[in-house]
């Protein structure tokens, strides 16, 4: 087997492994093909996203987040590596950084990247929220409506928000009673 198809082999083997499950041995066994991939290819901004998404399955999100921006390094203006590097981020409770690699996610967003607009505004969203900040993050679920207008994500994200929103204006009008 030459360098490349090893890589493809073993690029493929760690996805199918992360997507069939969240079992430790399973993605340590990805973990492990993901490796291999980055060997053969290092300068490989895919292989170095599904090695991120594995550390990020498997909670070692520091590890996570440098893989994430190995795969920016190598593509910079492309959407999906910000976009990991957003999310953990994210998870990391760094929001204002996150927020920050958002935008450029959304500033490389290509013809082909439809796929990932969704999640990108369920990220802001989840994170102004986390933040505090409940009617901007309201506002970025129901722009990202308007963009996805049949996104169950967006839509579960919104709702209890917005439950949330009639309550605290309901307490209001009570003169501040539940």
């Amino acid at each position: 087997m030459d360098e490349g198809d090893d890589f493809l082999v073993s690029l493929e083997r760690a996805r199918d492994l992360l997507g069939a499950t969240d079992d430790a041995r399973a993605l340590a066994e990805a973990s492990a093909a993901a490796s291999r991939a980055l060997a053969a290819r290092p300068n490989d901004a895919s292989a170095w996203l599904v090695k991120c998404q594995i550390l990020s399955a498997q909670g070692d999100d520091a590890a996570a987040l440098a893989c994430a921006e190995m795969a920016v390094r190598r593509t910079p203006r492309r959407a999906e590596p910000h976009y990991w590097r957003a999310a953990i981020l994210g998870d990391l409770g760094r929001y204002k950084d996150g927020l920050a690699a958002l935008d450029r996610a959304f500033k490389y967003l290509g013809k082909g990247d439809d796929w990932l607009l969704e999640d990108l505004f369920y990220e802001r969203a989840t994170m102004l929220d986390a933040m505090g900040d409940r009617a901007a993050a309201i506002a970025v679920f129901e722009l990202g409506l308007e963009r996805c207008p049949g996104s169950p994500i967006l839509r579960a994200g919104l709702e209890p928000l917005a439950r949330m929103n009639v309550r605290a204006q309901l307490k209001v009008l009570r003169g501040g009673r539940a």
